[in-house]
């Protein structure tokens, strides 16, 4: 029987399911991901319907071994979950077709599009604009960059995962005899997010106390241990907050006494650093401060395969650097800044060293991502991070090198860090140095680092005054540094600095530890950054769509914060439509967004809006962190004629185990009527658990905006107003504020149940 083209189709369409269209898993000792082999040298792996890597093998002999099926560009190294599909071939092309993505591939030169399932619309390659690494509801990116941007490192993998040692630097090929390119269609911005952070491996928390303030103390080699004690203490006598001290190359990395040395040709103190205590008991003093320290280091161990890992001042016997490494975190460091440039194996090895010497805590590391507008004394392009790999997100925190003082750096670093270098790239944890020439740029600089994900300073003592930009990046200059002439100056009091900005903006932060912590595990689990651009946190606002207003972002979800980049008087703000927005500062109401004209005179004013509806979690004010202390928590809640909903994500702070779920969530919700004029809020019961989380605790709720009489009903009963102390016996009181248009209700709640105010 003569059988129809249509029907001859069918049945070899079958017959091609049958045999390799369900991506039939190998035996389930080599299974990683559904492959599709193409020709001897061209595979496909499915690691789900919308994302896959096309992989060209030019080795010899066997093209796929399973050894080097993960590459450094990869963090996910359990098996994928099968990938269902069907393959067909012409004369000219192969055809993957997922059931959300159709993949052709030309059988001469191995060009590849994507397609819509119907065919219709050719998803990839686009002519849209990028915007960090997205393009038209997609990424495409190699080992080292993405959208083909321009690398200084290969494009191409060179390092491996190791099953067996759990490592990156053990495999390794030293030619580009693989080629590994790699795409994720979403379309949403939030769908591209969730599988970049599966497939790369997704950015871990800091511990707690890396969400407070860090501090580099950097006085070249003019700085001694009792300057860095004295420094220490003028934060505490300031109120300014501080978590975290950084000694760079005056430790001993660089220097010997007030001598220079070539950077990192010492692994042991300074001189100037064990006197007149030993440097346990220094480091012994800070914590007593509350301060954690950290060491910076311009050398690295010579470790297996540490190939092509560029700048690093001084290499050392693999064995001799890691014991050194580890006397310094036994004596009370806890991690590392490791300033050695294009390093991002040399980074994931001494990540992994810190985490398997301190097993179950969780690591303090900064690396580096170089991206700066001009660097000042040293004239290397580096606009882009083009010394970066792929994978390097997954040793957080970085830093964008060292960077210029004008305020057109402070521009160009607002926009790295916040917006194009930073979250839409991948990068939530970013930071740039922050040393401005001015008191009036510092003050601007500091503002938006406290409001970033990471906060953190380089300047020396960020209340002085106008700094001696020569000097210092004399101190720190590599070229021509044996011709410097050390000119000590006496410190000139200023009446004019930005120490009141700073302390203003730094207890801001720790006031919004909770909110920030939060996004943190929002950010771990699906890759939505902490800081939002307002094109991603407004996609289909056509006026933020086309990133026209890069130097505002959205901190989480319910704050939009408008840092000011230049000196001005006033400054044009977006406040997305379609949203009423509140003024932080003053509670002035925008009603419905738009373009406003802002007055930014004020040098200590940072602007800074709640989206109405917001549900903000804040604590007590501090001026450090400690993750034993649990915080007092405190909502602050802009009501809408709408249901707002916020999760709080609480953990122990120090250890990996919210990898493993023990992590505490509270769902917090708020919901206005305004034709009944009633405002209802629920807290719900904590789901989960961690150490150290607490069976009772007392609550704040802070309703803005709200009636001047309210009526306050708790678990359905009527609550009269006054200034009570809350207990479980009197588990809530309220009271008004002075200015009539809002009030706080304080509450005790054992955490496994739930309760509800309803305001009328």
């Amino acid at each position: 029987m003569m059988m129809t083209g249509e029907a001859l189709l069918a049945m070899v369409l079958v017959c091609v399911q049958c045999v390799i269209g369900f991506g039939q898993p190998s035996s389930p000792s080599t299974f990683y991901s559904t492959k599709v082999v193409l020709q001897d040298s061209l595979e496909v792996s499915l690691y789900s319907p919308t994302m896959f890597r096309v992989r060209i093998s030019h080795l010899k002999g066997e093209k796929f071994p399973v050894q080097y099926d993960i590459p450094f560009a990869i963090g996910k190294t359990t098996p994928w979950k099968e990938v269902t599909y069907t393959k067909q071939e012409d004369k000219n092309t192969f055809t993957i077709n997922t059931g959300k993505i159709v993949v052709q591939i030309a059988k001469r030169g191995l060009s590849w599009t994507v397609w819509s399932v119907d065919r219709k619309k050719k998803l990839f390659p686009s002519d849209g604009p990028a915007y960090g690494m997205f393009k038209d509801g997609y990424t495409f990116f190699d080992n080292a960059s993405a959208l083909n941007e321009s690398n200084k490192n290969s494009r191409f993998a060179h390092w491996f995962y190791n099953h067996t040692t759990q490592r990156y630097t053990d495999v390794y090929l030293e030619e580009d005899v693989l080629e590994d390119l790699y795409f994720i269609y979403g379309p949403s911005y939030d769908a591209i997010y969730e599988q970049y952070n599966t497939l790369v491996g997704p950015e871990p928390l800091l511990p707690r106390k890396g969400y407070g303030f860090f501090q580099t103390q950097h006085l070249a080699c003019d700085g001694t241990q009792q300057q860095l004690l004295d420094v220490a203490q003028q934060f505490r006598a300031k109120n300014i907050p501080l978590d975290n001290l950084i000694i760079d190359f005056e430790w001993g990395d660089g220097c010997e006494g007030q001598k220079e040395t070539t950077w990192g040709k010492s692994l042991n103190w300074s001189s100037s650093y064990t006197k007149p205590f030993s440097p346990e008991e220094m480091i012994q003093r800070l914590k007593a401060l509350h301060i954690d320290v950290m060491l910076i280091h311009h050398s690295a161990p010579d470790f297996k395969n540490r190939k092509h890992q560029g700048w690093t001042e001084t290499v050392y016997d693999e064995a001799a650097w890691n014991n050194a490494y580890k006397q310094k975190l036994d004596m009370g460091i806890v991690g590392s800044w490791q300033d050695t440039r294009i390093n991002d194996i040399t980074d994931s090895y001494i990540w992994n060293l810190t985490e398997q010497h301190q097993p179950g805590k969780r690591v303090m590391f900064l690396g580096c991502r170089k991206t700066v507008a001009l660097n000042p004394w040293d004239f290397r392009y580096s606009v882009a991070p083009t010394e970066n790999m792929i994978g390097a997100r997954r040793y957080p925190f970085h830093w964008t090198e060292d960077a210029s003082s004008s305020w057109n750096e402070l521009r160009f670093q607002l926009k790295a860090t916040n917006n194009t270098f930073g979250p839409l790239s991948g990068y939530t944890y970013l930071s740039s140095d922050g040393v401005a020439a001015s008191w009036r740029a510092q003050a601007r600089w500091n503002q938006f680092t406290a409001l970033s994900a990471i906060a953190r300073s380089h300047n020396p003592k960020p209340w002085s005054g106008n700094i001696d930009v020569f000097d210092f990046t004399n101190k720190i200059r590599i070229t021509g540094r044996d011709t410097i002439t050390a000119v000590k100056k006496t410190e000139t009091t200023q009446t004019e600095t930005a120490e009141a900005s700073i302390r203003k903006y730094l207890q801001l932060r720790y006031r919004l530890l909770p909110y920030l912590y939060s996004y943190a595990h929002v950010t771990y689990q699906t890759g939505m950054p902490i800081v939002r651009p307002m094109l991603l946190a407004f996609p289909n606002d056509y006026i933020c769509s086309s990133d026209a207003w890069p130097y505002q972002y959205m901190l989480g979800n319910e704050m939009l914060v408008a840092p000011v980049y230049g000196d001005f008087n006033t400054m044009e703000i977006y406040l997305p439509q379609g949203h009423d927005w509140i003024d932080y500062n003053t509670g002035e109401v925008f009603k419905n967004g738009g373009v406003i004209t802002y007055d930014v005179a004020d040098i200590n004013t940072l602007p800074l809006f709640v989206k109405s509806g917001a549900i903000i979690p804040t604590r007590q004010a501090t001026e450090w962190i400690d993750p034993t202390v649990p915080d007092q928590l405190m909502f602050e809640i802009f009501p809408a004629d709408t249901l707002s909903t916020f999760t709080l994500f609480e953990d122990d702070g120090v250890s990996t185990k919210y990898q493993q779920g023990e992590v505490g969530k509270t769902t917090i919700t708020c919901e206005g009527n305004k034709k009944d004029r009633k405002v209802m809020v629920k807290v719900g019961a904590m789901q989960g658990h961690y150490a150290g989380s607490s069976v009772e605790r007392t609550y704040s709720i802070t309703l803005n905006g709200t009636s001047r009489e309210p009526k306050v009903f708790y678990q359905g009963k009527a609550i009269t107003e006054g200034s009570k102390k809350v207990s479980t016996k009197t588990p809530v009181a309220w009271t008004r504020s002075k200015t009539g248009d809002a009030f706080t209700i304080q509450l005790v709640k054992r955490t496994e149940k739930e309760i509800e105010i309803v305001v009328e």
